[in-house]
C-alpha cells in the first residue's frame, strides 16, 4: 500500500494502515490562518476519503479561540473520529478545554498512551 505524506514547518501528516497520523512539530502556535492551511493540506492528502485521525499534539504551544472553533467544525470534514496524544499537563489541558468549549462534531478523545489512542480509532477504520 502506498503511503501518503505531507510536511511543512508546523505539521507532519501521513496516511498509513487506514489511519491519518498528524504530528504537530515543536513550538507550533495555532492561529486561524495556520489551522486553515493545515486543514487544506490534510484534505488534499485525503482525496475525498474519510479517515480516523490520530493527532500527536505535543508540539502545540498555544491555540487561539478562532482556531479551536474552526477545527471543531470545518476542521472535522472527512474525519471519522479523532484521538489526541498529549503527555504534558499543558497539552492535556488544551485538548480538554477544546473538547468542552468547541464541542467537536465527531467522536474526540484525549489519551496519554499512544497504543490506547490508536485502539480507540480501530472501530472507525474501513
Amino acid at each position: 500500500m502506498e503511503k501518503k505524506y505531507f510536511e511543512n514547518e508546523r505539521v507532519r501528516i501521513k496516511i498509513e494502515t487506514g489511519i491519518l497520523y498528524f504530528e504537530y512539530l515543536p513550538n507550533t502556535v495555532l492561529t486561524l490562518e495556520v489551522a486553515r492551511k493545515i486543514v487544506a493540506a490534510r484534505l488534499a492528502l485525503q482525496e475525498n476519503k474519510s479517515y480516523p485521525i490520530f493527532c500527536d499534539i505535543r508540539g502545540i504551544d498555544a491555540i487561539d479561540k478562532q482556531a479551536r472553533d474552526y477545527l471543531a467544525k470545518e476542521g472535522s470534514i472527512l474525519a471519522k473520529a479523532v484521538s489526541s496524544l498529549a503527555l504534558e499537563p499543558v497539552s492535556t489541558s488544551i485538548v480538554e478545554f477544546y473538547i468542552q468549549t468547541s464541542k467537536p462534531r465527531i467522536p474526540t478523545k484525549i489519551f496519554t498512551n499512544k497504543f490506547l489512542a490508536l485502539k480507540f480509532l480501530e472501530q472507525y477504520k474501513d
